[in-house]
This record gives C-alpha cells, sequence and structure tokens, in this order.
C-alpha cells in the first residue's frame, strides 16, 4: 500500500514485513522510521540491524543475512539506506522480499521518487508485501492539517497557533514539530506562550513587524522595524514576510475587483480567521494602484538582497512597511 507518512501512524497497528521510506523531507523520513521501528519493538522484535548501500555492500551477503535466522533475538528489523533510489535498488530489492524470515521486517530508507518511479515494477512489489511510506513537504492548508492534528495529540486545540506556527515554520517541518513540543510543556499554551519559547527566534520578531502594518499603525510598524535594523537582523527574512504579505493583498484586491466574496477569498489563500479582520482593514486602506506600487518596492527589494541593484536593503523595508501601514509613498517617521 502506498501511504502519505502523515498517515503511517493509523497503520501501524498491523506490523508489515516490509516497509520502503521514501522522500524528500528528512523529518518526515526520520519521524517514519522512528514509528516503524517502535511498532516493530512493541511486536517483540529485538534486534535492529543496519545497512548501507554504498561503495563495498554485496546484495549476496544482504540476502542471506535476511534469510538466516538471528542468533540474537527471536525477531530482527533489517534496515537498508541508500541515499538515492539507484538502479540496483529496484533491481536486487525483488528478490530479497521471499527471503524475508515470517517473524522479520524489513525497512528500506531512501531519497525522493517521483510519480513514475513509484510506479516501477520494484515498488509495487513492496506495496503488494507491506508499505510504501512517501515523505514530502507539507505546504499551505496540508501543512496546518499536519500542525493542528499534532496540537490536538499534544491536548491543544487552538486553530489561530496550528495557523501560526505554519506559517512562520513553512519549510522547516523540524522546526515545526519543536514548537508543538515546546509548546505541550507550557502551563498556558498560547500565542503568548508560542511568541515567548520562540523568542530567540528572528520569524517571531518580524511577525511583530507585519502585523503592525497590516493594522496601519505607523507608529509600531517604524519602532519594530527600527528595532530589527539596530539589531542588524537578516533583512532577507524580513524582506520575505513583507513580500508575502503584499503579495497575498494584491491577488485579493485584484479578485475582489472582480466581485469574488471575501469568504472565497480567504478560502482560496488559506486566511484563517483571526488575521481576516487585518487583512479586510489594509484591503480598504490600500487601493490597487497602490498595492501594485509596493509590489514595485518588493521587487527592488528583493534585486538589492541579491545585490543586483544598488541602495539599502532596511530603507527599502522601512518603504514597504510603513507603505503597507498605509503612509503614502513610505518613508521615515518622527
Amino acid at each position: 500500500m502506498l501511504l502519505k507518512a502523515e498517515d503511517l501512524a493509523a497503520r501501524l497497528g498491523d506490523l508489515r514485513r516490509v516497509y520502503l521510506v521514501c522522500g524528500d523531507e528528512p523529518f518526515l523520513v526520520e519521524e517514519a522510521v522512528a514509528r516503524i521501528v517502535a511498532a516493530a519493538i512493541a511486536a517483540g522484535v529485538g534486534e535492529r540491524q543496519r545497512f548501507f548501500l554504498e561503495s563495498g555492500f554485496s546484495w549476496g551477503q544482504f540476502r542471506e543475512t535476511l534469510a538466516s535466522p538471528s542468533l540474537f533475538a527471536a525477531r530482527s528489523l533489517y534496515e537498508l539506506r541508500a541515499r538515492e533510489a539507484r538502479e540496483g535498488l529496484g533491481r536486487e530489492l525483488p528478490a530479497c522480499l521471499p527471503l524475508i524470515a515470517p517473524d522479520a521486517v524489513l525497512l528500506v530508507v531512501t531519497g525522493a521518487l517521483d510519480r513514475a518511479a513509484q510506479k516501477a515494477a520494484w515498488v509495487e512489489a513492496v506495496a503488494r508485501e507491506g508499505h510504501v511510506v512517501v515523505a514530502t513537504p507539507l505546504v499551505g492548508e496540508p501543512l496546518v492539517t499536519w500542525v493542528r492534528a499534532r496540537l490536538r495529540e499534544a491536548g491543544i486545540v487552538d486553530e489561530e497557533l496550528a495557523r501560526r506556527i505554519s506559517y512562520f515554520t513553512e519549510g522547516n517541518m523540524g522546526a515545526a514539530a519543536d514548537a508543538v513540543a515546546r509548546l505541550k510543556s507550557e502551563p498556558h499554551p498560547g500565542v503568548e506562550a508560542l511568541a515567548a519559547i520562540m523568542g530567540d527566534e528572528a520569524r517571531f520578531d518580524v511577525f511583530a513587524v507585519t502585523d503592525a502594518a497590516l493594522k496601519g499603525d505607523l507608529a509600531a510598524t517604524y519602532r519594530y522595524t527600527n528595532r530589527l535594523r539596530m539589531e542588524a537582523r537578516d533583512p532577507i527574512l524580513v524582506s520575505w514576510a513583507l513580500t508575502r504579505e503584499v503579495r497575498l493583498l494584491g491577488r485579493m484586491a485584484s479578485r475582489q475587483a472582480r466581485k469574488a466574496p471575501l469568504a472565497e477569498l480567504f478560502r482560496n489563500e488559506r486566511v484563517w480567521a483571526a488575521r481576516q479582520a487585518l487583512l479586510v482593514a489594509a484591503l480598504r486602506r490600500l487601493s490597487a494602484a497602490r498595492l501594485h506600487d509596493l509590489l514595485q518596492a518588493c521587487a527592488e527589494l528583493d534585486r538589492t538582497n541579491k545585490g543586483r541593484a544598488d541602495g539599502d536593503a532596511w530603507t527599502l523595508i522601512e518603504r514597504v512597511a510603513l507603505g503597507l501601514a498605509g503612509m503614502p509613498g513610505g518613508g521615515g517617521v518622527g
């Protein structure tokens, strides 16, 4: 059976003889491996042998190991790791499957397989015998769903919290899982606790800038932006956050001009309830022409960050942030 990594836990009650874990999301890959190993131990597996498909690896010896009962445990788990799904894996693995002892488990871990590779004969052979677990990075709503489920497992039900964690950790699922784990030990888990435990993370300071700008709070926007500048923070992260908000508002304004209902806009852009009021206020405050100007400024900021244009990144960041907050033309405040 072909499974998404996030669906594996529900399938481990019935331990299979073979698992193939593949993907390019390291955290999900290793978490899937850990879950399978834990399930195997719970089922009575007492030995774990690890092999690496690299120079000097012998398929013949590996097959002999699979076919021979262990001297140290009644049940064994054999883990084979390959950095890539090389041709040898596809050619040799099917011959290994019939050799797996009745009480043994074979776990194969490799890199990402595209859709065509997932339909290869050797992958389908594994799927018939056990599970093929695909670990791909989650973004957007699937990431929110994943974070929401982890929060629920931790006894926390908070939609805004799930959205904020997803927003600020997109691209780093390990960081998202760590945030949930740390919140679990907090007496009052919530947005304030999240900001506190992640206080050393620049992304949560950047959130203050974008929040103030969307609220139209010029003084706070200038204060937060200036503080980040004085602390010599990396301008690229601040640029990314502001550009993300400007692009989102630009898309929403364009759709609104076509008379698309706000509910549809929020659903399409995956805007959670706590931020909808901020975006509505920003849309009312900023004309389509002003948003176009801000998009142009964001493009200039991107070129500056990449060294393709002269100028000071923080000056441009201030212009974008204050423009988003509603100041005509951006610029400083006294």
